[in-house]
């Protein structure tokens, strides 16, 4: 099964155990469309983890940065097994600019600098160096509170001021509720992800 379907069967677990959580407990009383994003995340990777079979995760990764204070850059998560590989970046949904932050991560991530850094890590050790990893993808989750958003994310439409960033309209993009609901500022909660091929990092 290609991974955008593993991932998707895997998000629905996720998402179900993350609405299990949230009808026990509130999070954010007071406070409508906000999460923590560590919260959003922890889903995200929990899914990603059952996508790839027995593979190994690994949590803000640091990569090197463009300034003088060198470490200044992490990847979210870093989730491979023998044969796949996903660099991940997640950001919460409840404003317009959070999409274009994403888009901001997925040019980060194509920096060639990046994925040799990767590949660089991976080879300083006996076993990683043996791996090689044929499928690398590069996936960005995040979440929205309205249906018409989730559907603009998916179809790479526009929902008022929500427009998907052109840079991620290759991707492979969906979205899952997390949960249907009415509410004075929302219609529902839904996971919205991009998966795309990193080639860059193929070995």
């Amino acid at each position: 099964m290609e991974l955008s379907r593993r991932l998707r069967k895997a998000l629905g677990i996720t998402a179900r155990e993350f609405n299990g959580a949230l009808e026990l407990y509130d999070p954010a009383p007071g406070r409508d469309n906000t999460y923590p994003e560590r919260m959003v995340s922890y889903y995200f990777i929990r899914a990603l983890a059952r996508a790839l079979p027995n593979s190994n995760v690994l949590l803000e990764i640091p990569i090197t940065g463009r300034t003088r204070r060198g470490w200044d850059n992490h990847i979210d998560a870093l989730v491979f097994n023998d044969d796949e590989i996903v660099v991940a970046e997640f950001k919460v949904g409840w404003a317009p600019s959070h999409w274009m932050a994403l888009a901001k991560d997925l040019e980060r991530l194509q920096r060639p600098s990046v994925a040799k850094e990767i590949r660089n890590c991976l080879e300083r050790s006996p076993r990683g160096a043996a791996i090689r990893h044929q499928r690398p993808y590069i996936v960005l989750g995040s979440d929205c509170w309205f249906q018409d958003r989730a559907n603009a994310w998916k179809a790479g439409s526009k929902s008022g001021n929500w427009v998907l960033p052109k840079a991620m309209l290759p991707a492979k993009r969906d979205y899952l509720a997390v949960y249907d609901d009415e509410g004075a500022d929302f219609d529902g909660y839904y996971f919205t992800w991009a998966l795309m091929p990193f080639p860059g990092l193929k070995r």
